[in-house]
C-alpha cells in the first residue's frame, strides 16, 4: 500500500511559503505592555506594543492568549476587554453592517491558516487583515487608522506585505472546503486505488493538508495532499464485497469566526486563531470475487431434431443477472470439438441466487459431436464466468434408397442404383445389397431365401450395388441396409413396392 501525495516533512503550521520568509524578517521582540490594551497585558502572545488609544485597537497589534488559545480583536472601537468573554460561538457572517458574509469568510480563513503560529510579525499581520475585513473603512490596510498602527508596530514593510499576502490569498481561497473521494472497484488479490481530491471555498485545489485514507477499516500512511489538491493510497483487495472506503481531511482552514463575544457591550470581542477543522468523507466500493460454474448436458445423447439443453450450476453472488448459452458443432470427433466454432444457436435465462438452472432448448438438425459453452455476466462483486464443456453426441437420421430394373430374363446378370443419404460427415459406411426370390408372387417377396453382398461406400451418394445372375423366373426383391455409426443411426431401404421388384420371365 503506497501513497502517491508525498509525505509529510514537517508541521502543517509551517509549510506556507509566507512562514519561510517571515522567519527572516522577525526584527522587533515583544515587550511588555504598558498603558491599556485590547485585553490585559498579561494576555499578550505574539505581536508588537504600539501606542495606547484608550480603545481595543491601541497598545498593542499582534494577538493574545486566552486559556491557552490565540485570539485576535474583532472590534477595534470599543473599550479594552478587562470583563472576559463569553463562550465562543461560530460564526458565519457577523452581526452588523460592517462585514459580508463573504469578508467573514475570508477573516476567520486567516485566523484559521494563520492566527495560530507565533511570530510577531504574522501575528501583527493577522490583527491588521482581520481588522481590515470585519471593521473595514478607516481599519483598512490602506486606510489612516490601519496604516498607522502597522507603521507603530516598527517592522511596518514586513508586516503590511504579509497582511497584503493574507487578504489576497484569502479572496481566492476562503470558503467551505469540500473534499470527493473516488476509489476504483477491483478484483480479489488485486489493488483498490483511492484518491481523494480537497478543494478551497473557491474550488481550487488545496494542498499540504494531512489525509488519512481507508478500505474496510485498514488505514494507508498518513500522506498530505499535493499540489493538485490530491492523495492517493492502495490497497490490497483482500476479500470480496462492498468495502468502506473513508477519507479523513484534517487542519483544513475554517470558513467559520470562532468568535468570543465581550462579557460586556461596551468592551472588545475576539475571534479564535489557529482553530482548524476536520471532515470525513465516506464511500464504498466493491471488490469482485469469483463465481463458480458447473455445466451438465440434458441429454448428453439424442437425434438430430430433438431439444437439447444444458444445466448450469452457478454459484458466487446473489445479485440477478444473465446466463447465456450456446450449442456449439457439429464437429466430426470428439477430439475437434471446441468452444469458437459455429454454433446451433444462443439462449439465455435470468438467474439470482445460488443453484442449477436448466437452461432453454435448442435443436440441432445434424449429426456430429457437439459442446455446450456458458457464459454467466459478472456484478458489482463477482467476476463474469464462462465455462465450455458438456460434450452432446448427436446422431443423425440416414436414408437409404433403392432402384430395381423391372424386368429381366432368365440367366441374366441383374443389379440396383442404391443411394445412401443423411451421414453427417460422410463414411466410410458398409451397405449390405439383399435380394430376395424368386417367389410365384409378387406379395411373397422380402422374406425367406436371399442372397446378400456388401460394399464399403466413402459416404453419402448414389452407387450401383454389386450384380446377381437370377437362373429362374418368378418374382425377386431388392433391400438395402447399413448399420448404425457413432454419429448416425442405421438405416434400411423400402422392399416390395414399386421400384424393388424385378420380374424374370
Amino acid at each position: 500500500m503506497q501513497s502517491s501525495a508525498r509525505s509529510l516533512h514537517r508541521p502543517i503550521a509551517l509549510v506556507v511559503t509566507l512562514l519561510v520568509a517571515a522567519a527572516c524578517l522577525v526584527g522587533v521582540v515583544p515587550l511588555p505592555a504598558t498603558g491599556d490594551a485590547g485585553v490585559a497585558a498579561s494576555r499578550r502572545w505574539s505581536g508588537y506594543v504600539i501606542p495606547a488609544t484608550g480603545r481595543a485597537a491601541g497598545g498593542w497589534i499582534g494577538g493574545y492568549r486566552v486559556d491557552g488559545t490565540p485570539v485576535f480583536l474583532t472590534t477595534p472601537d470599543k473599550l479594552p476587554n478587562r470583563a472576559g468573554y463569553a463562550s465562543p460561538d461560530e460564526v458565519g457572517d457577523v452581526p452588523g453592517r460592517s462585514a459580508s458574509r463573504a469578508e467573514t469568510e475570508r477573516a476567520a480563513w486567516i485566523l484559521s491558516k494563520y492566527g495560530g503560529y507565533r511570530d510577531a510579525t504574522q501575528a501583527a499581520a493577522v490583527d491588521a487583515s482581520v481588522y481590515h475585513l470585519l471593521a473595514g473603512g478607516a481599519w483598512r490596510i490602506t486606510r489612516a487608522r490601519g496604516a498607522r498602527r502597522i507603521r507603530q508596530s516598527g517592522n511596518g514593510p514586513a508586516v503590511e506585505r504579509f497582511a497584503r499576502i493574507m487578504l489576497r490569498q484569502s479572496r481566492a481561497s476562503a470558503g467551505a472546503y469540500t473534499a470527493a473521494l473516488t476509489a476504483t472497484t477491483a478484483d480479489v488479490d488485486g489493488t483498490v486505488a483511492i484518491t481523494l481530491a480537497v478543494t478551497d471555498g473557491h474550488g481550487r485545489p488545496a494542498s499540504g493538508l494531512p489525509v488519512s485514507l481507508s478500505v474496510a477499516g485498514v488505514a494507508s500512511p498518513p500522506t498530505v495532499t499535493g499540489d493538485d489538491g490530491r492523495a492517493m493510497a492502495r490497497f490490497a483487495a483482500d476479500a470480496r464485497g462492498w468495502q468502506d472506503v473513508t477519507a479523513t481531511v484534517s487542519r483544513v482552514p475554517d470558513h467559520r469566526l470562532h468568535l468570543l463575544p465581550a462579557e460586556r457591550d461596551s468592551q472588545a470581542s475576539a475571534a479564535q486563531g489557529g482553530v482548524r477543522r476536520t471532515f470525513a468523507v465516506a464511500g464504498r466500493t466493491a471488490v469482485r470475487g469469483p463465481q463458480t460454474l458447473g455445466l451438465t448436458a440434458d441429454p448428453a445423447q439424442l437425434l438430430a431434431g430433438a431439444s437439447a439443453r444444458v444445466l448450469a450450476t452457478i454459484a458466487g453472488d446473489g445479485v440477478g443477472r444473465t446466463a447465456t448459452a450456446a450449442l456449439h458443432g457439429p464437429f466430426a470427433s470428439a477430439a475437434a470439438v471446441h468452444c469458437a466454432g459455429p454454433s446451433v444457436g444462443q439462449v439465455s435465462a435470468a438467474v439470482a441466487g445460488d443453484g442449477t438452472y436448466a437452461m432453454p432448448s435448442l435443436v440441432p438438425a445434424g449429426g456430429g459431436h457437439y459442446q455446450w459453452r456458458v457464459s454467466v455476466e459478472g456484478t458489482d462483486t463477482a467476476m463474469p464466468v464462462s465455462s465450455c464443456g458438456a460434450p452432446v453426441t448427436v446422431r443423425a437420421r440416414t436414408a437409404l434408397g433403392l432402384t430395381a430394373p423391372a424386368a429381366a430374363a432368365p440367366f441374366d446378370v441383374i443389379a440396383a442404383q442404391v443411394t445412401v443419404s443423411g451421414l453427417p460427415f460422410g463414411g466410410p459406411v458398409d451397405v449390405t445389397t439383399t435380394l430376395y426370390g424368386p417367389f410365384p408372387n409378387a406379395a411373397d417377396a422380402c422374406t425367406g431365401t436371399h442372397r446378400d453382398v456388401t460394399q464399403r461406400r466413402p459416404g453419402n451418394g448414389s452407387f450401383t450395388s454389386q450384380s446377381f445372375q437370377v437362373d429362374q423366373p418368378g418374382w425377386y426383391a431388392w433391400r438395402a441396409s447399413m448399420p448404425e455409426g457413432d454419429l448416425w443411426v442405421g438405416a434400411t431401404s423400402a422392399c416390395g413396392g414399386v421400384g424393388t421388384l424385378t420380374q424374370v420371365q
